[in-house]
């Protein structure tokens, strides 16, 4: 059995480590001649275009309302495959239309924004209302209609501020803003809404910078917000691992947790 389980540990912590190579690798994202038909004013909704290799942890969003929408202002019918929808975490940094970026994923943006020059984790309530928009589930966002929806974006463009410490609960809309109430709801208190979220929900940073400067914060872009979801396998993997891990140490300390 022992031998079983330091197999099982290995092969968990082998899936983790190629999971981890994979969303350190560079990908590429374009913007096109506009932000998007959802984009007004400053922040999302941002219609950004994945090259082939993002494409294929976009699976969790729903054509047609989260992806595959062409990059143009008005909207269009024609889709455009392999572009999704997004939100900036950073109010000082900037990207602009007509470029493409190199693309490094993981659970912070780089620089930190407005709070921090050392990095800044994506807070649990931000990962929550992000799940849930991308799935095209988060209650209270009109996705129809153009305007509504650019107005139901800039309500939840400043929750996420709120959330990354970006900006004021005044002026994130206090109370009227209904994914701040939804994430007060969901943990009880903005407070808890703020503790990093360690990659909850398979939601990342997907951090841009001037192609061959990746890592120099002197060439960062903006920090969005991007779906990578886990392959079932490697959850399991990874619940096994914690479980291996839970059970060699409850005889060490002789604590249930």
């Amino acid at each position: 059995k022992t031998m079983i389980k330091r197999a099982m540990l290995m092969t968990a912590v082998t899936a983790i480590l190629i999971l981890a190579a994979q969303m350190a690798a560079a990908y590429t994202i374009t913007t096109g001649s506009s932000y998007g038909p959802y984009q007004s004013g400053q922040g999302g909704e941002f219609t950004l275009q994945a090259d082939h290799a993002l494409q294929s942890i976009l699976a969790g969003y729903v054509s047609g309302t989260t992806s595959d929408i062409k990059q143009q202002n008005p909207l269009s019918s024609t889709p455009q495959p392999g572009t999704f929808q997004s939100f900036c975490l950073e109010k000082d940094e900037h990207l602009y239309t007509g470029a493409s970026y190199s693309v490094t994923i993981s659970n912070q943006a780089n620089g930190g924004g407005q709070n921090t020059n050392f990095g800044d984790p994506i807070s649990i309530g931000t990962a929550y209302l992000y799940s849930h928009f991308n799935r095209g589930s988060l209650s209270g966002y009109q996705y129809g209609t153009e305007s509504q929806r650019e107005t139901s974006a800039a309500a939840l463009q400043h929750a996420i501020w709120y959330l990354e410490n970006e900006e004021t609960y005044a002026d994130a809309g206090g109370a009227s803003n209904i994914f701040l109430n939804a994430v007060l709801t969901q943990f009880g208190s903005l407070e808890n809404a703020d503790d990093d979220s360690n990659g909850a929900y398979g939601i990342k940073v997907a951090s841009l910078w001037v192609p061959g400067h990746e890592g120099d914060l002197s060439y960062a872009r903006q920090d969005q917000l991007i779906a990578t979801p886990i392959p079932a396998a490697v959850w399991l993997l990874a619940s096994g691992l914690i479980g291996l891990t839970a059970f060699r140490r409850r005889p060490v300390n002789g604590s249930g947790c």
